[in-house]
């Protein structure tokens, strides 16, 4: 089972990763249009997609670039100020970052690079996945085919431009290619995992157990079947410090701390997930299929989203019934050979059913992790994402059974019977696909998918500009967080101003008290005056009543307080606007 051709001379690779690529990219154009490729398109990222979060990352970004360079590269101390964290942290891509922040004095003011990256991402996709599937295919136009299915994968549409760093799954698809290819070239590399290891942590750390998992699973195989005693265990070493190097330096470990946070076994994948048509949309939850209804989930395991589609599903019933009903000798062969890769798929499935087992709404089994082990498990809170590595190891089946099967009797015959699966797959999720090319093929400000709480009132803008840096005053263990804080945080961004607020994805609690102590004692010598405070705790702003700040606002419903910078003519303007009022009897507002 998988025989693979490597008889392929390196200009047919280079021409069936182009051909993958150049299909990858045709998707991208299909669904989302030249407009996000163009680095001054802002609009689409501040308004965010389907939720929040890739205005998180470019309000990062913009903090990152405005932030002087320090070391590790990654930190900017313009985020939660004054101490600065990590790029990583927003989710910004710190590779695109650190590169284009170096560009910085010769790019224009408005920069995006999200649109790009993403396009990037659909390219290598599309060239992966093309490769993947010439190893066992000598069939140009079956492999075009292969990059499509892999470009228009579910799991791959549908963080694209929700969560632009969990895009590049291309990551995965080209370590299984050099494992695939590592196993029966007489000239074992591991050089490609140490590239796509490194690659991982600087775009996002989910990839990280993926890519390592691949590479574990050929150093295994390599140890017990090929017999390299030694060999296997070196590279995995030295592939571990390199990428931890290289995590250092781009400010993967700036925190000091396991970031662990809230959420593990909450955003878990559920047993159903792969034929669960049910993602994440902005008014709540969106069906991709035409044709099969909704299936129940528990709690935040949408999170989980690995829907197959429908064509992908029919493929595997054909694969299933050619292979092991009909070939059941060659999935022993299998097995015996790829135990490494079934192992740590496996690991990486499991890991992803976090601490409890559920088929749609009930409960199966709990898995009895001790605390500590979820507490460590934490870093990787949404567990669910876990099953791509399953997903694409079906897509693969699908394609490499299908092939085998029926190119012999001709290899037409396969690529057709793959036609007509990859035509049923586009139309099931063809509804999901229409509504994204038309978002962003007539994006507009009013199609702004989520709802913001502060920052949209012209006051902000102009204060920010005005101040030193912008102060949150809150509860440490219950700092302010919401939408409209990531609104903030992009002006302060946009205008070289720190904050302190947190909205990156994790944060470090000492450092978070590091900064309201720090922020209180230089308040208490005088030298935090010229800030913008934001209040959620009316006892704080009497302290600073007290300390040399003379003007309150309530503004889009929250309270700032500020030196005496804004005159009379001003606040009228600013009241004008609406949703915004001063206060000038302070002791009435209290006891409102």
């Amino acid at each position: 089972m998988f025989k693979i051709n490597l008889n392929i001379k390196s200009n047919e690779r280079l021409k069936t990763a182009a051909i993958g690529a150049v299909v990858g990219f045709l998707v991208f154009l299909l669904i989302y249009g030249f407009s996000p490729l163009n680095p001054l398109n802002e609009q689409f990222v501040l308004t965010g997609y389907l939720e929040k979060d890739v205005a998180q990352h470019y309000a990062g970004w913009k903090l990152f670039r405005n932030s002087p360079w320090s070391f590790p590269l990654g930190v900017g101390e313009l985020i939660e100020a004054p101490y600065g964290n990590s790029v990583s942290y927003t989710d910004s891509i710190p590779l695109f970052a650190i590169f284009f922040k170096a560009l910085s004095p010769i790019l224009p003011h408005t920069f995006q690079y999200f649109g790009i990256f993403v396009a990037l991402c659909f390219v290598l996709q599309g060239a992966f996945g093309a490769l993947l599937v010439s190893l066992f295919a000598d069939c140009p136009f079956y492999c075009g085919l292969g990059a499509a299915l892999f470009s228009f994968a579910p799991i791959l549409l549908e963080r694209a431009f929700r969560h632009c760093a969990l895009t590049a799954q291309f990551l995965i698809i080209a370590a299984l290619y050099y494992y695939f290819k590592n196993k029966k070239s007489c000239s074992k590399s591991y050089l490609p995992f140490y590239i796509i290891n490194a690659a991982a942590i600087t775009i996002h750390p989910y990839f990280i157990p993926f890519t390592f998992a691949i590479m574990f699973a050929f150093a295994v195989e390599d140890f017990f079947l090929a017999k390299n005693r030694w060999k296997p265990w070196v590279h995995i070493v030295l592939s571990i410090a390199v990428t931890l190097a290289v995590g250092y330096i781009t400010g993967a470990f700036f925190s000091g701390e396991i970031l662990a946070a809230t959420g593990y076994g909450y955003f878990s994948l559920n047993l159903n997930a792969f034929f669960n048509p049910v993602s994440v949309e902005f008014t709540g939850e969106h069906n991709w299929s035409r044709l099969l209804g909704d299936r129940p989930y528990f709690g935040g395991q949408i999170e989980g989203f690995n829907y197959l589609g429908l064509g992908i599903i029919a493929a595997g019933a054909v694969s299933f019934a050619v292979t092991f009903l009909k070939d059941f000798k060659s999935v022993i062969t299998f097995v015996k050979n790829r135990f490494g890769l079934i192992f740590v798929t496996f690991c990486l499935t499991v890991f992803a059913l976090g601490d409890a087992v559920y088929f749609g709404g009930l409960k199966i089994f709990d898995i009895p992790y001790p605390d500590a082990l979820k507490q460590l498990f934490g870093m990787f809170r949404a567990t669910g994402r876990f099953g791509y590595m399953l997903h694409y190891l079906i897509i693969l089946f699908a394609l490499y059974s299908i092939y085998k099967f029926f190119s012999a009797f001709d290899k037409k015959i396969a690529f057709a019977v793959m036609t007509v699966l990859f035509a049923v797959q586009i139309f099931d999720i063809s509804d999901v696909l229409i509504e994204k090319h038309d978002y962003f093929y007539s994006f507009s400000e009013d199609n702004r998918q989520y709802e913001t709480l502060i920052a949209q009132h012209p006051f902000w803008a102009d204060a920010v500009q005005r101040v030193d840096g912008v102060v949150e005053i809150c509860d440490i263990h219950q700092p302010l967080f919401g939408n409209g804080m990531i609104d903030l945080a992009s002006v302060c961004g946009e205008y070289g101003k720190g904050i302190n607020s947190n909205f990156c994805a994790r944060f470090n609690y000492v450092l978070r008290q590091k900064r309201v102590e720090t922020h209180n004692y230089l308040f208490d010598k005088g030298e935090c005056r010229n800030y913008l405070f934001i209040m959620d705790n009316l006892n704080h702003a009497q302290n600073i009543l007290e300390n040399g700040i003379s003007q309150a606002f309530v503004v889009d419903s929250q309270l700032v307080m500020l030196p005496a910078l804004y005159t009379d003519e001003e606040i009228a303007s600013f009241t004008a606007a609406g949703n915004f009022e001063q206060v000038t009897d302070y002791a009435a507002y209290m006891t409102k």
